[in-house]
C-alpha cells in the first residue's frame, strides 16, 4: 500500500486535500488524514544530512505509529 509522493508539486497539492493531526518538531514529522477517503499520510524529511533533513516527502501508511 505503500505510496510516496517526492514530487514538490504534487506533494503541496495533496497536502491541501489532508487535514494536520500531529506534529513531531523533534524528528520533523507531520501527520495527516485525509477524512474523505480515511488514508493517513506522514510529511518527512529523509535526508538528515542536508540543511532541514532536505526536501519534503508524503508516505501514505496504513497506521500511525501510535496506533
Amino acid at each position: 500500500m505503500e505510496k510516496i509522493i517526492n514530487d514538490i508539486n504534487e506533494l503541496y497539492g495533496k497536502k491541501e486535500t489532508l487535514k494536520e493531526i500531529k506534529v513531531d518538531a523533534v524528528n520533523w514529522v507531520t501527520f495527516y488524514i485525509d477524512e474523505n477517503s480515511g488514508e493517513k499520510w506522514i510529511e518527512e524529511h529523509v535526508y538528515p544530512e542536508m540543511q532541514a533533513g532536505g526536501p519534503p516527502q508524503l508516505r501514505l501508511v496504513d497506521k500511525f505509529p501510535w496506533e
